[in-house]
């Protein structure tokens, strides 16, 4: 995805207004500053618009069906819908609005969504009667619907161009297996951008303890675990003195173990999947540079109980439902320097007052020629039902949806994601620009195989460093459930 032009674009009118309003202009001075810099943006977004070459088309009011198997109960993402029944005012449903307003003129469509289970769409599916175009789902069902030969190959789609910069790249190089994909990733959803991980840190706590400058590490490419782990360390103390380390007291590092271990790992440049020459998967996570990366993270996390506080192992004493949670009253509150979490959990700090900042996953050492990024998998993606009745209209909508994104329902997301106080803090956009333009998509755990993920970041949760026995015990499962998808896949040519 574009997000460097999209992250400039809005930066420009946020940290202008923000200068403008700081400094003792006259009003017309300001009035001429603000302007010079939306005819800028206006120039720049007129330079970076993207076409999608696609045939004029009159679909004569055709009802475009998409099924979500994004709950309602989801709260946490920034939308878990496609469609909005009117403009709001609201930017993220208002932006979705007028998006398919956009669509639905140029095409002549009307576009509807209807929430299903997976189950419900797989019964769609095999109806086969047409009424199902496309449907939104998680990683293990379009892993299995396909096989079974439900979903179609993208790279079949006659208009579809993964070139265009509306789609993510990342996701259709690595989530693509024997050269089929099945899942789209792209500027019409936003679930993806919810699940990639991110650090937050506290600039207040990094000022107090007066440990380097976070954003000058990154960019002199020395933000590695042993410079985090070093940091983290000096943060940490029993703040009330009971001799125990809960809740109450103060940490380097926050997180819980099912986004934090594979932030890490990815971070040092690590998939627990890769992919041969003819695109099949191969499980890659036992060799000596992983085992290094896994064993220097486990001496920073468990080496010293004040570095690193797990919202999922412990438990609160604040009487909150979720233990998950905490996160939420311990960050803003000052207890902790470095808060690994999904992205949209930004949304959870516009009332903090010390200021916060943004990094990505720290590398493993100086060496390490980039940084890396992590999705962590459970955002649902955009697949193409084979009952589908007309390929090519299909094709052209899905385009159609996709370009007519960028400028709106992405530029809202950003726009909503960015003014927290982010949005003070000019470093933040490079920073962004970092985490997404080096995003993975690790198949293991997009679509869940061999339950993988969970089963190492259980293991290093508990302060086990025995990968080798661990591998020899999945080994032959792993190869077997990855030859019965080649197989199955073969099948379907």
């Amino acid at each position: 995805m574009h997000t460097r032009k999209l992250l400039a674009l809005f930066l420009a009118i946020l940290m202008t207004s923000s200068s403008v309003i700081g400094c003792a202009q006259s009003a017309e001075e300001t009035e001429t500053t603000v302007e010079t810099a939306a005819e800028t943006v206006v120039e720049t977004e007129e330079e970076t618009k993207v076409s999608d070459d696609l045939p004029e088309s009159d679909f004569e009011g055709y009802q475009f069906n998409i099924f979500n198997s994004n709950p309602e109960s989801n709260t946490w993402f920034t939308t878990v819908h496609v469609t909005a029944a009117e403009d709001s005012g609201e930017a993220i449903p208002s932006a979705i609005f007028n998006r398919n307003l956009i669509v639905e003129d140029r095409l002549n469509i009307k576009i509807v969504e209807t929430e299903q289970t997976a189950a419900q769409i797989k019964n769609a599916i095999t109806a086969g009667d047409g009424s199902l175009d496309m449907t939104l789902m998680q990683g293990a069902n379009v892993l299995s619907y396909a096989q079974s030969g439900y979903l179609k190959d993208l790279h079949e789609m006659p208009y579809q161009n993964f070139e265009k910069p509306y789609w993510d790249t990342n996701a259709v190089e690595q989530l693509s297996i024997c050269g089929k994909l099945y899942v789209g990733v792209g500027d019409f959803i936003t679930t993806q951008i919810d699940e990639t991980s991110c650090m937050f840190f506290n600039k207040g706590l990094v000022a107090d303890h007066g440990v380097e400058d976070p954003y000058e590490l990154v960019h002199e490419g020395r933000w590695t675990l042993d410079k985090l782990g070093e940091m983290a360390t000096i943060s940490g103390n029993d703040t009330n003195g009971d001799g125990k380390f809960d809740d109450n007291d103060d940490y380097g590092l926050m997180s819980w173990r099912g986004v934090f271990y594979m932030f890490l790992l990815n971070g040092c440049g690590h998939t627990l999947i890769e992919k041969d020459t003819n695109d099949v998967p191969v499980f890659t996570f036992y060799n000596e540079n992983f085992i290094n990366a896994y064993e220097k993270i486990l001496g920073i996390v468990h080496g010293d109980e004040r570095v690193y506080y797990d919202a999922e192992v412990k438990k609160n004493t604040r009487g909150l439902a979720s233990d998950h949670r905490v996160q939420e009253v311990m960050f803003p509150a000052d207890q902790v320097m470095f808060w690994v979490e999904c992205i949209s959990w930004a949304k959870a700090l516009r009332e903090m007052e010390a200021n916060f900042g943004i990094l990505p996953a720290p590398k493993y050492d100086e060496a390490q020629s980039q940084y890396y990024s992590c999705n962590n998998g459970n955002f649902f993606g955009m697949s193409i039902p084979v009952s589908v009745s007309d390929l090519d209209r299909t094709s052209i909508i899905l385009e159609a949806m996709q370009s007519a994104s960028t400028d709106t329902v992405l530029a809202a997301y950003y726009d909503v994601t960015l003014k927290t106080k982010l949005t003070r803090d000019e470093e933040s956009a490079s920073m962004v620009d970092i985490i997404f333009d080096t995003t993975t998509y690790d198949c293991s755990t997009v679509y869940g195989l061999g339950n993988v993920k969970t089963d190492i970041y259980t293991k290093a949760s508990t302060n086990d460093p025995d990968l080798a026995s661990f591998y020899e015990k999945k080994k032959t499962s792993l190869e077997t459930s990855i030859q019965k998808i080649v197989d199955n896949f073969a099948k379907l040519d």
